[in-house]
């Protein structure tokens, strides 16, 4: 083993770490024309004695890859004529079309390629599709750098010791969860709940004789089941058991469920499962089905990293109600006021109050779990390859020529593209090698199979510029796959590679709605528009009568106002609708707990589903009118304007604030001399410092269009009139204090247009900034899609883009096609 090991490790540091680099050469016209025109006309405001937006030119000394992105800048800026600013000294057509084209030459000498490393989303479901485990890798990766705020940016993901090193214990991991010729492990722990006596509890005493530890808590249900009773947040409790962990405290526990919903009453909301194993939650699976039909779920976990108790690995299933509810005929208990006045800026309802010793079972006025069926397999490996990959290899036997067969399989699955006899021979070798050492079939097999996975062709993205043509398709069909489903091309997309046809615009746009239509669809418009958006912030739910945030029905709430946000986008884009509804419609997308929180009625269930907004909604549709969006933006106070200012600029309008200086004197109006100031004086005073005032002058006029929504990002019609320093929960507040007054929501956008209402600014963007938007938006898809920030060629793509959309109002899926379809997807 140790001989084997040391092979297997050699092979891979070969394969990781062997590869041709390319140094960059000077250019000499740097210093014969660029240097002196950057030390004319732009030291004054970035040299050494002044930078500006801190950007510094004094210390260039060339082109450099990784001053690409200010290069970038320093293009668009002189092309529209915005550099140098108006009032200084202009340099002539001449030197600017020398500067441009210099940048232009340089910036094409010096591209990196059209290929990076899959981040760890992307590795995770590539070797899911590879062993056909649905095991989240992830969760044991490293998390990975960013560019522009996307994990898809190729140089935040470079290689180094300890990540590889990590990558190639999660690739052991994946291997060792396959078998071909060894037989499956007995540990199998199944528990028929429907098919019993009275007491469904027997049919898992069973289980005890093999090692396993069952402590049921429910309500017996014969010929049906077991009822799991339901805890709300903050009670403990659950069906709780434990199975002895794989023999290495290694490897996959596969755990199946069958269950349904029992809801007594009308009113009963559904309830949430919980799936817990070693103390981690891996769903939250709200339960909609009945007895007729139930839900069938399948997890696989791996458990190397899941602490393991004395009587083994810990399973709890627990049944969550997280929404408030009522039921006619019970009084509402809300244990959190203290008299019998609404909670002000509470959830308010909370459970019926009921005996609960009277009351039992379908009596109760609350949602139970039906447990069907349970099903443990404490040391699952799964047959390889997957049956339904419908993989023709032949009868696999313990020799030679099985091996081979099934190796071509796994790098073509692997590498994403066909593999030559040469590129095999060196992994042969090494099986026989590890063969010879006396290792048996399945392991000198997984040994390879490692081997590959640390392989630079499943590692890394293939060019789409790569010289073969052949390797070139298939790279466009891993890109196209990866961006719109975050894995592997299937095999349509593998076919109409290997027939050369993804350069040809229509069968692209026909594989893009097939990509949208499908459910995996969510893998690509959740981690861009979280990424997008910055959604990884706190959302607060305050219940100001406590002065603290209200957990009871946080997790699903807050859960619920960003999926708001995602589906939306989603819906923009599957939709293809135009990119002013980004920020104004008349529709949203909303589940029942949504619903309570904006006071509509008549929805039901998790799900969310398209609703068409109340015409007297003062809130509209569109991304800034949601909660999530909003709550996130307050940072724990009542009034957090330039933050809102910043994020709309960045994120909506396509007009990023420069980075804050370095001293920044800080806005308190608790101090002596504030005290009385509105918030809006308190704004222009800040602006009065001149190093505060370039990116307040238009952050903060921005952002009081905003000020109808309140803490959680419910909509308000008043104001306070002043505001204190607090803490709350730990962190930053302003709190309101005093009398209150209508909201002030008056200010005006980057290019001076005014508003005096949240209507009236959205009203301007869509007048005047779509093609800000369409270009933000373009921006942020090249980084998630290419992997790099747009160089000048991008960006002249994208001016292309947008002029053909132009008078179509920018639908989002034709915008999305057009990029895909073009020179900066494809590489051309």
């Amino acid at each position: 083993m140790r001989h084997a090991t040391l092979c297997t490790t050699l092979l891979i540091a070969c394969t990781v770490f062997a590869g041709p680099t390319r140094a960059a050469e000077p250019s000499p016209a740097f210093s014969k024309t660029v240097q002196p025109f950057l030390k004319q006309y732009c030291f004054n405001c970035h040299g050494a004695d002044t930078q500006k937006a801190r950007i510094r030119y004094d210390k260039l000394a060339g082109y450099s890859a990784a001053d690409d992105q200010l290069w970038t800048m320093v293009h668009e800026m002189l092309s529209a004529g915005e550099m140098p600013p108006k009032g200084k000294p202009q340099p002539s057509d001449a030197q600017r079309k020398a500067i441009l084209e210099w940048i232009e030459r340089e910036q094409l000498a010096h591209s990196t390629g059209s290929t990076r490393r899959l981040n760890r989303r992307e590795l995770s479901g590539a070797l899911r599709d590879l062993t056909g485990l649905d095991v989240d890798y992830a969760m044991a990766l490293p998390e990975d750098g960013k560019v522009a705020g996307f994990d898809t940016g190729a140089s935040a993901l470079q290689d180094a010791a300890s990540s590889v090193s990590r990558f190639m214990t999660i690739a052991r991991r994946a291997v060792d969860g396959v078998r071909f010729l060894e037989p499956a492990r007995d540990m199998v722990f199944v528990g028929d709940l429907a098919n019993t006596g009275k007491d469904v509890r027997k049919a898992l005493e069973p289980w005890k004789a093999k090692g396993a530890y069952v402590k049921v808590r429910g309500i017996s249900e014969p010929g049906v089941g077991l009822m799991i009773e339901p805890k709300w947040l903050g009670d403990r409790g659950g069906f709780e058991f434990n199975v002895p962990p794989p023999p290495s405290k290694r490897g996959v526990v596969r755990l199946k469920l069958v269950v349904s919903v029992v809801k007594p009453m009308q009113g009963v909301p559904n309830p949430h499962l919980w799936v817990t194993v070693g103390g981690t939650t891996f769903d939250y699976f709200e339960v909609t089905a009945g007895a007729d039909k139930p839900h069938e779920l399948v997890y696989d976990i791996q458990a190397d990293d899941l602490p393991v108790e004395s009587r083994g690995l810990k399973v709890t299933l627990t049944n969550r109600v997280e929404m408030p509810y009522s039921v006619k005929g019970f009084e509402n208990e809300d244990r959190s006021r203290k008299d019998k006045n609404p909670v002000p800026g509470g959830t308010g309802l909370f459970r019926p109050l009921y005996d609960k010793k009277k009351l039992r079972g379908k009596a109760a006025p609350v949602p139970f779990v039906m447990l069907h069926r349970l099903e443990v397999d404490a040391d699952h490996v799964a047959a390889w390859p997957p049956a339904d990959w419908q993989a023709d290899v032949g009868q696999i036997k313990d020799d030679l020529a099985s091996a081979k067969r099934l190796l071509k399989l796994w790098m073509e699955r692997a590498w994403r593209r066909p593999v030559s006899d040469a590129e095999q021979t060196r992994f042969v070798v090494l099986y026989e090698t590890l063969r010879g050492n006396n290792m048996s079939f399945d392991n000198a097999l997984r040994a390879v199979f490692q081997s590959v996975l640390m392989s630079g062709p499943f590692r890394y993205l293939g060019s789409t510029t790569d010289k073969a043509e052949s390797l070139a398709q298939h790279a466009i069909a891993s890109r196209l796959s990866f961006m719109l489903w975050g894995a592997p091309p299937d095999k349509p997309l593998r076919d109409l590679a290997a027939a050369g046809k993804l350069r040809d615009a229509k069968v692209l746009n026909a594989q893009v709605d097939r990509l949208l239509d499908d459910p995996r669809s969510d893998r690509f418009f959740q981690p861009f528009v979280e990424q997008w958006f910055e959604m990884g912030q706190p959302i607060t739910i305050a219940m100001d009568n406590i002065q603290k945030q209200d957990f009871r029905f946080g997790r699903h709430l807050k859960d619920s106002m960003r999926a708001e946000t995602i589906e939306y986008v989603a819906r923009l884009f599957k939709d293809n609708r135009p990119i002013r509804e980004l920020v104004d419609s008349d529709w949203t997308m909303m589940n029942e707990i949504l619903a309570r929180h904006y006071g509509y009625d008549g929805l039901e269930g998790s799900t969310l589903r398209k609703v068409s907004l109340r015409k007297n909604d003062p809130r509209g549709g569109g991304v800034l009118s949601h909660a999530g969006i909003q709550s996130m933006l307050c940072w724990m106070g009542d009034n957090w304007v330039i933050y809102r200012g910043a994020w709309a600029l960045r994120h909506i309008l396509d007009d990023p604030p420069p980075p804050p200086p370095l001293e920044v004197p800080e806005l308190n109006p608790s101090d002596s001399k504030n005290r009385g100031k509105t918030f809006k004086e308190l704004l222009v005073q800040h602006q009065a410092e001149p190093n505060c005032a370039v990116c307040h002058k238009s952050m903060d006029p921005l952002g009081f269009a905003f000020q109808n929504f309140d803490l959680s990002g419910r909509w308000r019609d008043v104001e306070h009139e002043r505001y204190a320093r607090n803490e709350l929960d730990g962190k930053i507040e302003w709190r309101g204090q005093g009398k209150t007054r209508p909201v002030d929501a008056e200010g005006h956008l980057p290019r001076g247009e005014t508003f005096k209402s949240y209507h009236e600014f959205k009203q301007q963007v869509v007048k005047n900034y779509q093609s800000d938007m369409t270009r933000g938006l373009l921006r942020n898809l090249i980084v998630y899609s290419a992997g790099r920030k747009p160089n000048v060629r991008d960006v002249a793509e994208m001016k292309a883009i947008m002029k053909s959309l132009e008078g179509r109002d920018y639908p989002l899926q034709d915008v999305l096609k057009a990029l895909i379809t073009s020179r900066v997807f494809l590489g051309q």
